[in-house]
Protein backbone atom coordinates (compact mmCIF):
# COMPACT_ATOMS: atom_id res chain seq x y z
CA UNK A 1 0.00 0.00 0.00
CA UNK A 2 2.72 2.27 0.92
CA UNK A 3 4.76 1.98 -2.36
CA UNK A 4 1.87 2.11 -4.25
CA UNK A 5 0.95 5.27 -2.77
CA UNK A 6 4.19 6.94 -3.39
CA UNK A 7 4.32 5.78 -7.21
CA UNK A 8 1.01 7.64 -7.17
CA UNK A 9 2.59 10.60 -6.57
CA UNK A 10 5.16 10.46 -9.05
CA UNK A 11 2.70 8.77 -11.82
CA UNK A 12 -0.45 11.82 -10.77
CA UNK A 13 1.58 15.11 -12.42
CA UNK A 14 3.57 12.69 -15.17
CA UNK A 15 0.75 11.18 -16.61
CA UNK A 16 -1.13 14.52 -16.72
CA UNK A 17 1.62 15.79 -18.48
CA UNK A 18 1.54 12.94 -20.99
CA UNK A 19 -1.93 13.39 -22.38
CA UNK A 20 -0.77 17.09 -22.79
CA UNK A 21 1.64 16.09 -25.05
CA UNK A 22 -0.96 13.95 -27.25
CA UNK A 23 -2.85 17.78 -26.92
CA UNK A 24 -5.39 15.94 -24.90
CA UNK A 25 -7.23 16.73 -21.64
CA UNK A 26 -5.06 15.49 -18.63
CA UNK A 27 -7.67 13.30 -17.64
CA UNK A 28 -7.07 11.10 -20.38
CA UNK A 29 -3.98 10.21 -18.76
CA UNK A 30 -5.32 9.31 -15.28
CA UNK A 31 -7.78 7.03 -17.54
CA UNK A 32 -5.33 5.63 -19.20
CA UNK A 33 -3.07 5.22 -15.66
CA UNK A 34 -5.64 4.05 -13.85
CA UNK A 35 -6.85 1.05 -15.99
CA UNK A 36 -3.43 0.05 -17.24
CA UNK A 37 -2.27 -0.62 -13.57
CA UNK A 38 -5.39 -2.38 -12.77
CA UNK A 39 -5.26 -4.68 -15.25
CA UNK A 40 -1.47 -5.07 -15.45
CA UNK A 41 -1.80 -6.07 -11.46
CA UNK A 42 -3.82 -8.95 -12.61
CA UNK A 43 -1.79 -10.62 -15.39
CA UNK A 44 2.04 -8.96 -14.86
CA UNK A 45 4.29 -11.64 -13.23
CA UNK A 46 6.66 -8.93 -11.77
CA UNK A 47 6.66 -8.26 -8.67
CA UNK A 48 7.71 -3.88 -9.55
CA UNK A 49 7.06 -3.64 -12.85
CA UNK A 50 4.43 -0.40 -13.02
CA UNK A 51 2.53 0.33 -16.23
CA UNK A 52 1.22 3.33 -17.70
CA UNK A 53 1.62 6.20 -19.72
CA UNK A 54 5.47 7.06 -20.52
CA UNK A 55 7.06 9.80 -22.71
CA UNK A 56 8.32 7.33 -25.69
CA UNK A 57 4.83 6.15 -25.94
CA UNK A 58 3.17 9.36 -26.07
CA UNK A 59 5.61 11.30 -28.41
CA UNK A 60 5.45 8.00 -30.43
CA UNK A 61 1.18 8.06 -31.04
CA UNK A 62 1.68 11.91 -31.28
CA UNK A 63 3.94 11.86 -34.05
CA UNK A 64 2.30 8.71 -35.82
CA UNK A 65 -0.92 10.68 -35.80
CA UNK A 66 -0.37 14.34 -35.96
CA UNK A 67 -2.00 14.01 -39.45
CA UNK A 68 -5.62 12.47 -37.62
CA UNK A 69 -5.81 15.99 -35.30
CA UNK A 70 -9.62 17.22 -35.50
CA UNK A 71 -13.15 16.11 -34.63
CA UNK A 72 -12.47 12.16 -34.51
CA UNK A 73 -8.81 12.58 -32.78
CA UNK A 74 -9.67 10.93 -29.88
CA UNK A 75 -11.34 7.97 -32.07
CA UNK A 76 -8.00 7.29 -34.02
CA UNK A 77 -5.96 7.15 -30.32
CA UNK A 78 -8.61 4.61 -28.93
CA UNK A 79 -8.34 2.60 -32.03
CA UNK A 80 -4.88 2.96 -32.37
CA UNK A 81 -4.27 1.79 -28.78
CA UNK A 82 -6.05 -1.08 -29.44
CA UNK A 83 -4.27 -2.19 -32.58
CA UNK A 84 -0.95 -1.65 -30.76
CA UNK A 85 -2.11 -4.17 -27.75
CA UNK A 86 -3.38 -6.57 -30.47
CA UNK A 87 -0.18 -7.01 -32.12
CA UNK A 88 1.60 -7.30 -29.04
CA UNK A 89 -0.73 -9.73 -27.79
CA UNK A 90 -0.48 -11.88 -31.37
CA UNK A 91 3.47 -11.19 -31.40
CA UNK A 92 3.72 -13.16 -28.15
CA UNK A 93 1.23 -16.26 -29.12
CA UNK A 94 3.12 -16.31 -32.26
CA UNK A 95 6.40 -16.68 -30.53
CA UNK A 96 7.61 -13.50 -32.67
CA UNK A 97 8.17 -11.61 -30.03
CA UNK A 98 11.77 -12.59 -30.46
CA UNK A 99 12.09 -10.26 -33.07
CA UNK A 100 12.71 -7.34 -30.64
CA UNK A 101 15.78 -8.77 -29.66
CA UNK A 102 17.31 -8.25 -33.34
CA UNK A 103 16.55 -4.57 -32.80
CA UNK A 104 20.25 -3.14 -32.11
CA UNK A 105 21.25 -1.55 -29.07
CA UNK A 106 22.30 1.78 -30.82
CA UNK A 107 18.23 1.53 -32.04
CA UNK A 108 16.75 1.98 -29.26
CA UNK A 109 19.79 4.81 -27.89
CA UNK A 110 19.04 7.05 -30.65
CA UNK A 111 15.19 6.44 -30.84
CA UNK A 112 14.98 7.70 -27.11
CA UNK A 113 17.27 10.34 -27.86
CA UNK A 114 15.67 11.49 -30.60
CA UNK A 115 12.20 11.32 -28.61
CA UNK A 116 13.72 13.41 -26.03
CA UNK A 117 14.21 16.14 -28.72
CA UNK A 118 10.87 15.56 -29.96
CA UNK A 119 9.23 16.11 -26.22
CA UNK A 120 11.31 19.10 -25.76
CA UNK A 121 10.07 20.74 -29.21
CA UNK A 122 6.62 19.45 -28.70
CA UNK A 123 6.06 21.84 -25.48
CA UNK A 124 7.79 25.04 -27.02
CA UNK A 125 4.05 26.45 -27.54
CA UNK A 126 2.98 25.20 -23.60
CA UNK A 127 6.25 26.62 -22.37
CA UNK A 128 6.91 30.11 -24.07
CA UNK A 129 3.34 30.90 -25.85
CA UNK A 130 4.97 31.15 -29.04
CA UNK A 131 2.78 29.48 -31.72
CA UNK A 132 4.93 26.65 -34.29
CA UNK A 133 3.68 24.13 -36.42
CA UNK A 134 5.63 21.62 -38.48
CA UNK A 135 6.51 17.98 -39.49
CA UNK A 136 9.72 17.63 -37.39
CA UNK A 137 11.97 20.30 -35.25
CA UNK A 138 13.68 21.82 -37.95
CA UNK A 139 10.42 23.59 -39.32
CA UNK A 140 9.06 24.07 -34.87
CA UNK A 141 12.65 25.17 -34.78
CA UNK A 142 12.29 27.80 -38.06
CA UNK A 143 8.77 28.63 -36.79
CA UNK A 144 9.73 29.37 -33.21
CA UNK A 145 12.35 32.00 -34.70
CA UNK A 146 9.75 33.87 -36.80
CA UNK A 147 7.81 34.37 -34.15
CA UNK A 148 9.71 34.95 -31.26
CA UNK A 149 7.91 38.13 -30.83
CA UNK A 150 4.77 36.13 -28.99
CA UNK A 151 7.03 35.16 -26.54
CA UNK A 152 5.06 35.46 -23.05
CA UNK A 153 7.99 36.01 -20.50
CA UNK A 154 5.54 35.32 -17.47
CA UNK A 155 4.41 31.40 -18.99
CA UNK A 156 8.26 31.16 -19.56
CA UNK A 157 8.85 32.37 -16.15
CA UNK A 158 6.69 29.72 -14.96
CA UNK A 159 8.09 27.42 -16.59
CA UNK A 160 11.46 28.00 -16.28
CA UNK A 161 11.14 28.16 -11.85
CA UNK A 162 8.89 24.87 -12.45
CA UNK A 163 12.05 23.02 -13.60
CA UNK A 164 14.35 24.60 -11.02
CA UNK A 165 11.84 23.26 -8.14
CA UNK A 166 11.98 19.94 -10.07
CA UNK A 167 15.88 19.82 -9.66
CA UNK A 168 15.91 21.44 -6.52
CA UNK A 169 13.80 19.47 -4.29
CA UNK A 170 15.57 16.02 -4.34
CA UNK A 171 18.99 18.58 -3.03
CA UNK A 172 16.75 19.17 0.04
CA UNK A 173 15.79 15.43 0.57
CA UNK A 174 15.92 12.62 -1.78
CA UNK A 175 12.67 11.21 -0.60
CA UNK A 176 10.33 13.86 -1.02
CA UNK A 177 7.97 13.62 -4.14
CA UNK A 178 9.77 16.37 -6.28
CA UNK A 179 7.13 16.47 -9.44
CA UNK A 180 3.76 16.36 -6.90
CA UNK A 181 5.59 18.95 -4.55
CA UNK A 182 6.28 21.33 -7.71
CA UNK A 183 2.74 21.08 -8.80
CA UNK A 184 1.38 22.07 -5.39
CA UNK A 185 3.60 24.66 -4.80
CA UNK A 186 3.60 26.40 -8.52
CA UNK A 187 -0.03 25.85 -8.44
CA UNK A 188 -0.36 28.14 -4.75
CA UNK A 189 2.41 30.14 -6.19
CA UNK A 190 0.30 31.54 -9.06
CA UNK A 191 -2.97 31.78 -7.62
CA UNK A 192 -1.64 33.62 -4.43
CA UNK A 193 0.03 35.90 -7.09
CA UNK A 194 -2.60 36.25 -9.26
CA UNK A 195 -0.42 35.41 -12.32
CA UNK A 196 -2.93 32.71 -13.38
CA UNK A 197 -5.29 34.84 -15.01
CA UNK A 198 -2.40 35.54 -17.26
CA UNK A 199 -1.46 32.18 -18.26
CA UNK A 200 -2.87 29.04 -19.36
CA UNK A 201 -4.25 26.83 -16.97
CA UNK A 202 -5.11 23.50 -17.51
CA UNK A 203 -8.87 24.09 -16.64
CA UNK A 204 -11.80 22.19 -15.40
CA UNK A 205 -11.55 18.29 -15.62
CA UNK A 206 -14.77 16.12 -16.52
CA UNK A 207 -16.11 14.78 -13.44
CA UNK A 208 -16.84 10.80 -14.77
CA UNK A 209 -14.51 8.87 -13.04
CA UNK A 210 -14.89 5.66 -15.68
CA UNK A 211 -15.42 7.09 -19.29
CA UNK A 212 -16.60 3.73 -20.70
CA UNK A 213 -15.79 4.33 -24.88
CA UNK A 214 -16.70 1.91 -27.43
CA UNK A 215 -14.57 1.81 -30.20
CA UNK A 216 -15.15 2.32 -33.86
CA UNK A 217 -13.52 -0.61 -36.12
CA UNK A 218 -13.50 1.65 -39.13
CA UNK A 219 -11.56 -1.04 -41.75
CA UNK A 220 -10.67 2.04 -43.50
CA UNK A 221 -9.24 3.80 -40.86
CA UNK A 222 -7.57 0.44 -39.36
CA UNK A 223 -5.61 0.47 -42.88
CA UNK A 224 -4.18 3.61 -42.56
CA UNK A 225 -3.27 3.03 -38.85
CA UNK A 226 -1.80 -0.88 -38.81
CA UNK A 227 1.84 0.08 -39.85
CA UNK A 228 1.65 3.03 -37.34
CA UNK A 229 0.21 -0.07 -34.55
CA UNK A 230 2.59 -2.01 -35.19
CA UNK A 231 6.01 -0.14 -34.81
CA UNK A 232 4.18 1.80 -31.92
CA UNK A 233 3.92 -1.94 -30.45
CA UNK A 234 7.89 -3.01 -30.97
CA UNK A 235 8.79 0.20 -29.26
CA UNK A 236 6.51 -0.40 -26.05
CA UNK A 237 8.01 -4.40 -25.90
CA UNK A 238 11.33 -2.34 -26.27
CA UNK A 239 10.94 -0.27 -23.53
CA UNK A 240 9.60 -3.47 -21.59
CA UNK A 241 12.18 -5.32 -22.31
CA UNK A 242 14.97 -2.74 -20.86
CA UNK A 243 13.15 -2.38 -17.84
CA UNK A 244 12.75 -5.92 -17.42
CA UNK A 245 16.48 -6.21 -17.95
CA UNK A 246 17.44 -3.39 -15.79
CA UNK A 247 15.01 -4.58 -12.88
CA UNK A 248 17.15 -8.21 -12.90
CA UNK A 249 20.26 -6.57 -12.57
CA UNK A 250 19.11 -4.89 -9.37
CA UNK A 251 16.84 -7.15 -8.04
CA UNK A 252 17.85 -10.62 -9.24
CA UNK A 253 14.26 -11.22 -10.13
CA UNK A 254 14.21 -13.68 -13.50
CA UNK A 255 12.20 -11.93 -16.42
CA UNK A 256 9.03 -13.93 -17.89
CA UNK A 257 8.96 -12.06 -21.06
CA UNK A 258 6.50 -13.58 -22.65
CA UNK A 259 4.42 -12.90 -19.19
CA UNK A 260 4.75 -9.28 -19.55
CA UNK A 261 4.76 -8.25 -23.44
CA UNK A 262 1.36 -10.84 -22.94
CA UNK A 263 -0.13 -8.61 -20.37
CA UNK A 264 1.17 -5.58 -21.84
CA UNK A 265 -0.92 -6.79 -25.24
CA UNK A 266 -3.84 -7.17 -23.05
CA UNK A 267 -3.52 -4.16 -21.37
CA UNK A 268 -3.48 -2.10 -24.20
CA UNK A 269 -6.45 -4.06 -25.48
CA UNK A 270 -8.77 -3.14 -22.38
CA UNK A 271 -8.12 0.29 -21.65
CA UNK A 272 -8.92 2.40 -24.98
CA UNK A 273 -12.62 0.86 -24.12
CA UNK A 274 -12.30 3.04 -20.73
CA UNK A 275 -10.84 6.42 -22.96
CA UNK A 276 -7.28 5.20 -22.05
CA UNK A 277 -4.48 5.53 -24.54
CA UNK A 278 -1.17 3.53 -25.37
CA UNK A 279 0.57 2.50 -22.35
CA UNK A 280 4.23 0.30 -21.38
CA UNK A 281 6.35 -0.47 -18.40
CA UNK A 282 7.53 2.97 -17.03
CA UNK A 283 11.22 3.57 -15.76
CA UNK A 284 10.51 5.59 -13.13
CA UNK A 285 7.44 4.65 -11.86
CA UNK A 286 8.94 0.98 -11.67
CA UNK A 287 11.60 2.16 -9.69
CA UNK A 288 9.93 4.51 -7.56
CA UNK A 289 8.10 1.65 -6.72
CA UNK A 290 10.83 -0.67 -6.10
CA UNK A 291 12.40 2.01 -3.84
CA UNK A 292 9.22 2.45 -2.18
CA UNK A 293 9.91 -1.23 -1.22
CA UNK A 294 7.35 -2.62 -3.26
CA UNK A 295 7.38 -6.97 -2.60
CA UNK A 296 4.33 -7.89 -4.98
CA UNK A 297 2.55 -6.91 -7.74
CA UNK A 298 -0.63 -5.43 -5.84
CA UNK A 299 1.50 -2.42 -4.90
CA UNK A 300 0.39 -1.51 -8.70
CA UNK A 301 -3.20 -2.18 -8.08
CA UNK A 302 -2.61 0.18 -4.56
CA UNK A 303 -1.15 2.90 -7.09
CA UNK A 304 -4.22 3.12 -8.96
CA UNK A 305 -6.41 3.46 -6.08
CA UNK A 306 -4.53 5.93 -4.72
CA UNK A 307 -4.80 7.69 -7.75
CA UNK A 308 -8.74 6.93 -8.08
CA UNK A 309 -9.19 8.77 -4.19
CA UNK A 310 -6.86 11.68 -5.15
CA UNK A 311 -9.42 12.64 -8.20
CA UNK A 312 -12.23 12.00 -6.24
CA UNK A 313 -11.58 14.51 -3.75
CA UNK A 314 -9.45 16.96 -5.37
CA UNK A 315 -10.31 16.96 -9.01
CA UNK A 316 -11.67 20.67 -8.32
CA UNK A 317 -8.13 21.70 -7.76
CA UNK A 318 -6.53 20.51 -10.99
CA UNK A 319 -8.18 23.06 -12.71
CA UNK A 320 -5.57 25.64 -12.05
CA UNK A 321 -2.49 23.95 -12.41
CA UNK A 322 -0.68 25.85 -15.02
CA UNK A 323 0.00 24.36 -18.38
CA UNK A 324 3.48 25.64 -17.97
CA UNK A 325 4.12 23.36 -15.48
CA UNK A 326 2.86 20.53 -16.73
CA UNK A 327 5.21 21.58 -19.54
CA UNK A 328 8.06 21.83 -17.36
CA UNK A 329 7.28 18.35 -15.81
CA UNK A 330 7.63 16.91 -19.07
CA UNK A 331 10.87 18.95 -20.22
CA UNK A 332 12.47 17.41 -16.89
CA UNK A 333 11.40 14.03 -18.06
CA UNK A 334 12.80 14.08 -21.53
CA UNK A 335 16.03 15.53 -19.74
CA UNK A 336 16.18 12.67 -17.87
CA UNK A 337 16.08 10.31 -20.95
CA UNK A 338 19.54 12.34 -22.24
CA UNK A 339 22.69 9.93 -21.38
CA UNK A 340 25.49 11.39 -23.14
CA UNK A 341 27.92 8.79 -21.28
CA UNK A 342 25.89 6.03 -23.53
CA UNK A 343 25.79 8.34 -26.70
CA UNK A 344 29.16 8.32 -26.39
CA UNK A 345 29.63 4.72 -26.24
CA UNK A 346 27.35 3.83 -29.33
CA UNK A 347 29.38 6.40 -31.53
CA UNK A 348 33.18 5.16 -30.49
CA UNK A 349 32.44 1.51 -30.07
CA UNK A 350 32.15 0.70 -33.78
CA UNK A 351 31.64 2.26 -37.07
CA UNK A 352 28.57 -0.04 -37.80
CA UNK A 353 27.19 1.54 -34.30
CA UNK A 354 28.35 4.61 -34.73
CA UNK A 355 26.44 4.54 -38.64
CA UNK A 356 23.50 2.55 -36.90
CA UNK A 357 22.99 5.62 -34.34
CA UNK A 358 23.83 8.65 -36.47
CA UNK A 359 21.63 7.77 -39.18
CA UNK A 360 18.32 6.54 -36.71
CA UNK A 361 18.96 9.79 -34.25
CA UNK A 362 18.62 11.99 -37.34
CA UNK A 363 15.63 9.64 -38.81
CA UNK A 364 13.81 10.21 -35.64
CA UNK A 365 13.93 13.71 -35.53
CA UNK A 366 13.60 14.67 -38.95
CA UNK A 367 11.36 12.18 -40.68
CA UNK A 368 7.57 13.13 -40.05
CA UNK A 369 6.45 10.23 -38.45
CA UNK A 370 8.51 8.18 -35.83
CA UNK A 371 7.40 4.87 -36.50
CA UNK A 372 8.94 5.35 -39.91
CA UNK A 373 12.36 6.45 -38.00
CA UNK A 374 12.10 2.72 -36.02
CA UNK A 375 11.65 0.81 -39.04
CA UNK A 376 14.56 3.10 -40.95
CA UNK A 377 16.67 1.95 -37.92
CA UNK A 378 16.18 -1.32 -38.12
CA UNK A 379 16.61 -1.52 -41.73
CA UNK A 380 20.05 0.22 -40.81
CA UNK A 381 20.83 -2.33 -38.42
CA UNK A 382 20.42 -5.24 -40.71
CA UNK A 383 22.50 -3.73 -43.44
CA UNK A 384 25.22 -2.90 -40.89
CA UNK A 385 24.63 -6.58 -39.91
CA UNK A 386 24.81 -7.96 -43.17
CA UNK A 387 28.11 -5.72 -44.70
CA UNK A 388 29.67 -7.35 -41.32
CA UNK A 389 28.71 -11.18 -42.21
CA UNK A 390 30.35 -10.38 -45.49
CA UNK A 391 33.89 -10.70 -44.13
CA UNK A 392 35.04 -14.16 -43.27
CA UNK A 393 35.85 -14.95 -39.95
CA UNK A 394 38.87 -17.04 -40.19
CA UNK A 395 42.32 -17.02 -39.69
CA UNK A 396 45.51 -18.35 -41.57
CA UNK A 397 48.66 -20.07 -40.19
CA UNK A 398 51.42 -21.74 -40.95
CA UNK A 399 54.12 -24.03 -39.51
CA UNK A 400 57.86 -24.69 -38.60
CA UNK A 401 59.61 -27.01 -37.26
CA UNK A 402 60.67 -26.82 -33.94
CA UNK A 403 64.39 -26.66 -32.69
CA UNK A 404 64.04 -29.73 -30.75
CA UNK A 405 62.28 -31.27 -33.82
CA UNK A 406 59.34 -32.55 -30.89
CA UNK A 407 56.89 -30.43 -32.67
CA UNK A 408 55.43 -27.36 -34.84
CA UNK A 409 55.22 -23.94 -33.90
CA UNK A 410 51.67 -21.87 -35.47
CA UNK A 411 52.40 -18.74 -36.74
CA UNK A 412 49.81 -16.06 -37.76
CA UNK A 413 49.63 -14.58 -41.25
CA UNK A 414 49.60 -11.14 -41.38
CA UNK A 415 48.75 -9.67 -44.75
CA UNK A 416 49.67 -6.31 -44.80
CA UNK A 417 53.35 -6.79 -43.48
CA UNK A 418 54.10 -10.89 -43.53
CA UNK A 419 57.42 -11.95 -45.25
CA UNK A 420 56.16 -14.15 -48.25
CA UNK A 421 58.99 -15.83 -49.36
CA UNK A 422 59.00 -16.87 -45.52
CA UNK A 423 55.58 -18.59 -45.84
CA UNK A 424 55.94 -19.69 -49.47
CA UNK A 425 59.04 -22.40 -47.78
CA UNK A 426 56.38 -23.92 -45.30
CA UNK A 427 54.64 -27.18 -46.44
CA UNK A 428 51.59 -27.17 -44.69
CA UNK A 429 48.83 -24.72 -43.79
CA UNK A 430 45.93 -24.11 -41.40
CA UNK A 431 42.93 -22.72 -42.67
CA UNK A 432 41.37 -22.01 -38.94
CA UNK A 433 37.15 -21.15 -39.55
CA UNK A 434 35.15 -19.83 -36.92
CA UNK A 435 31.74 -19.06 -35.53
CA UNK A 436 28.76 -18.88 -38.29
CA UNK A 437 30.31 -19.29 -41.74
CA UNK A 438 27.24 -18.71 -44.00
CA UNK A 439 26.72 -17.92 -47.63
CA UNK A 440 26.96 -14.16 -47.26
CA UNK A 441 30.78 -14.84 -46.80
CA UNK A 442 31.10 -17.10 -49.45
CA UNK A 443 33.16 -14.61 -51.74
CA UNK A 444 35.44 -13.36 -49.13
CA UNK A 445 36.26 -17.02 -48.19
CA UNK A 446 37.29 -17.77 -51.77
CA UNK A 447 39.28 -14.66 -52.00
CA UNK A 448 40.87 -15.56 -48.83
CA UNK A 449 41.65 -18.85 -49.74
CA UNK A 450 42.96 -18.05 -53.48
CA UNK A 451 45.40 -15.58 -51.95
CA UNK A 452 46.22 -18.20 -49.22
CA UNK A 453 46.84 -21.21 -51.73
CA UNK A 454 50.34 -22.96 -52.69
CA UNK A 455 50.79 -25.60 -55.31
CA UNK A 456 51.88 -28.81 -53.97
CA UNK A 457 51.19 -27.90 -50.06
CA UNK A 458 49.30 -29.25 -47.52
CA UNK A 459 46.15 -27.62 -45.56
CA UNK A 460 44.82 -28.19 -42.55
CA UNK A 461 41.23 -26.57 -42.12
CA UNK A 462 40.09 -26.46 -38.65
CA UNK A 463 36.51 -26.74 -38.09
CA UNK A 464 36.66 -26.77 -33.72
CA UNK A 465 35.07 -22.57 -33.60
CA UNK A 466 32.67 -23.26 -36.46
CA UNK A 467 28.96 -23.47 -35.07
CA UNK A 468 27.38 -23.63 -38.20
CA UNK A 469 28.30 -23.82 -41.52
CA UNK A 470 25.73 -23.87 -45.25
CA UNK A 471 25.71 -25.60 -48.35
CA UNK A 472 27.16 -22.27 -49.88
CA UNK A 473 30.69 -22.59 -47.69
CA UNK A 474 30.93 -26.02 -48.08
CA UNK A 475 31.19 -25.92 -51.84
CA UNK A 476 33.69 -22.97 -51.35
CA UNK A 477 35.66 -25.43 -49.39
CA UNK A 478 34.92 -28.32 -52.39
CA UNK A 479 36.16 -26.27 -54.91
CA UNK A 480 39.77 -25.37 -52.86
CA UNK A 481 40.28 -29.07 -51.52
CA UNK A 482 39.67 -30.37 -55.43
CA UNK A 483 42.40 -27.24 -56.41
CA UNK A 484 44.63 -28.41 -53.68
CA UNK A 485 44.25 -32.16 -54.61
CA UNK A 486 44.81 -31.50 -58.28
CA UNK A 487 47.92 -29.46 -57.36
CA UNK A 488 49.79 -32.13 -55.49
CA UNK A 489 48.71 -31.96 -52.04
CA UNK A 490 46.53 -32.90 -49.46
CA UNK A 491 43.54 -31.58 -47.26
CA UNK A 492 43.22 -32.56 -43.69
CA UNK A 493 39.96 -31.66 -41.38
CA UNK A 494 40.47 -31.33 -37.54
CA UNK A 495 38.50 -30.67 -34.85
CA UNK A 496 35.72 -31.94 -37.02
CA UNK A 497 32.18 -32.45 -34.28
CA UNK A 498 30.34 -35.42 -34.75
CA UNK A 499 27.38 -33.33 -36.25
CA UNK A 500 29.40 -31.58 -38.74
CA UNK A 501 30.99 -34.86 -39.81
CA UNK A 502 27.52 -36.55 -40.36
CA UNK A 503 26.69 -33.76 -42.61
CA UNK A 504 29.88 -34.01 -44.31
CA UNK A 505 29.43 -37.99 -44.75
CA UNK A 506 25.93 -37.22 -46.22
CA UNK A 507 27.37 -34.99 -48.82
CA UNK A 508 30.19 -36.99 -49.79
CA UNK A 509 32.79 -34.28 -48.59
CA UNK A 510 34.27 -37.15 -46.42
CA UNK A 511 35.03 -39.38 -49.35
CA UNK A 512 36.34 -36.44 -51.16
CA UNK A 513 39.04 -35.38 -48.23
CA UNK A 514 39.29 -39.16 -47.13
CA UNK A 515 38.35 -40.60 -43.71
CA UNK A 516 41.61 -41.20 -42.17
CA UNK A 517 42.32 -36.96 -43.04
CA UNK A 518 39.22 -36.17 -40.40
CA UNK A 519 39.77 -35.84 -37.26
CA UNK A 520 37.52 -35.22 -34.02
CA UNK A 521 38.24 -32.69 -31.81
CA UNK A 522 40.14 -33.29 -28.36
CA UNK A 523 40.47 -31.70 -25.42
CA UNK A 524 43.86 -29.74 -25.87
CA UNK A 525 43.46 -27.15 -28.21
CA UNK A 526 45.11 -27.40 -31.76
CA UNK A 527 45.63 -31.02 -30.39
CA UNK A 528 43.66 -32.47 -33.70
CA UNK A 529 45.92 -29.82 -35.93
CA UNK A 530 49.05 -31.02 -34.49
CA UNK A 531 48.36 -34.40 -34.70
CA UNK A 532 46.97 -33.39 -38.50
CA UNK A 533 50.96 -32.10 -39.06
CA UNK A 534 52.48 -35.23 -37.46
CA UNK A 535 51.11 -37.13 -40.25
CA UNK A 536 51.40 -34.61 -42.91
CA UNK A 537 52.27 -36.85 -45.78
CA UNK A 538 55.03 -34.27 -47.07
CA UNK A 539 55.13 -32.56 -43.63
CA UNK A 540 59.24 -31.43 -44.17
CA UNK A 541 60.27 -34.35 -46.36
CA UNK A 542 58.81 -36.86 -43.51
CA UNK A 543 57.68 -39.89 -44.65
CA UNK A 544 54.10 -41.54 -44.84
CA UNK A 545 53.25 -42.81 -41.80
CA UNK A 546 50.91 -46.00 -41.75
CA UNK A 547 47.60 -45.28 -40.64
CA UNK A 548 47.69 -47.91 -38.31
CA UNK A 549 49.75 -45.89 -36.54
CA UNK A 550 47.25 -43.27 -36.03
Amino acid sequence: MLSGLTTATIALPQNMAYALILGINPIYGFYASIFSMLTASIFNLSAYIIVGPTNMMAVALFSSLSNFQGENYLQVIFLTTFLIGLFQFLLVSFNLSELIKYVSHPVVVALSHGAAVLILFSQIENLTGVSVSGSNVITKGWQFIQHISQLNYLNLGVGILTLILIYTIPLIKKSLPEYLLTVVIMSLLTALTGINGSIPLVGEIPRKLIDFNLINFDWNLIGQLYTKAFSIALLGLIQTMAVLQSLALKTGEEPNYDREFRSQGITNMVIPFFSGFAVSSSFAKTFANLSAGAKHRASQFFCALSIIIFILFFRHLLAYIPVSVLAGLIIAAAIGILDFKEVIKNLKTTKGDALTFGTTFIATIVLPNIDQAIYFGVMVSLVVVLQISKKADIEMLYYDKKDDDQGYHLHHVNHDDADKSEILAQQARVIDLKGVVHFSAADDLKNQLEEFFEPNTDFIIRFRNVSRIDITIIGVLEEFIDKVQSSGGEVMLTGVSERILKMFRKIGLADKVGEDNIYLPESEYFAATHKALDFSHKGFGEEENSKDDK
